[in-house]
């Protein structure tokens, strides 16, 4: 289920958020950095497992049910957003095969391969309004990721007046692509961390914090003002 972490008195707004509108065959993207770009943070064989294994098995995945139920020609995002009319433990698998492709898609491209600090930029400048300081931001990150039972997916979110919030998600469900603007998600799968941090997600968050592209991270934001 799609959890909205409203900190904010922003009204929800309907937009087209997603800007994925790849069609099949889909391929698994290559990385902008390599499998070792994160050690210590992250050992290269999580990387290449996570990368190369798992997330490239639900491309392939998905485009073997998009093959089976005659979908060639709808986008990954009309996948995530339409409703498929097909039965609903079909159209359930099919979605988390989408899901899987596009969280992954923007989980790898929102980090880079070096840390850096938060820049003064207009997100996050608009976040410290909002949550006080980056470190209070960074703290209900975790508390998003710590209450999801079981598997899922921490987001940062942007309605279409530039009200950024946090968001979760279970399992590989996306969040609602019609109506916000993904800044940046966070994998919280076991396979995504456990190897390196074992049950420590404030360990695997603080890595992943001081690796994101707030570049990439600004310009996915200010698309949602139009």
């Amino acid at each position: 289920m799609y959890h909205s972490i409203m900190k904010t008195g922003y009204t929800r707004a309907q937009h087209r958020g997603g800007t994925n509108m790849s069609r099949y065959p889909f391929q698994a993207k290559q990385l902008s950095y390599g499998y070792i770009s994160f050690v210590p943070y992250c050992d290269p064989d999580t990387l290449y497992l996570h990368h190369n294994r798992y997330y490239t098995k639900k491309v392939q995945e998905l485009n073997r049910l998009v093959v089976q139920h005659r979908l060639e020609d709808t986008s990954l995002e009309n996948l995530l957003t339409q409703k498929i009319n097909l039965p609903i433990v079909q159209e359930e698998q099919l979605k988390s095969a989408a899901g899987a492709v596009y969280n992954h898609e923007l989980y790898f491209d929102s980090i880079q391969n070096k840390i850096g600090s938060p820049p003064l930029n207009r997100l996050v400048g608009v976040l410290i309004s909002i949550y006080g300081s980056m470190p209070r931001f960074k703290r209900l990150l975790l508390e998003a990721a710590e209450s999801i039972p079981g598997s899922g997916w921490v987001w940062l979110v942007s309605e279409r007046n530039g009200g950024p919030h946090i968001a979760i998600t279970r399992d590989n469900e996306a969040v609602a692509l019609d109506s916000v603007q993904p800044i940046l998600a966070i994998d919280m799968w076991e396979h995504a961390y456990f190897l390196d941090n074992q049950f420590d997600k404030e360990k695997y968050l603080d890595a992943w914090f001081s690796f994101i592209d707030w570049e990439k991270a600004e310009k996915r934001f200010l698309t949602s003002y139009y």
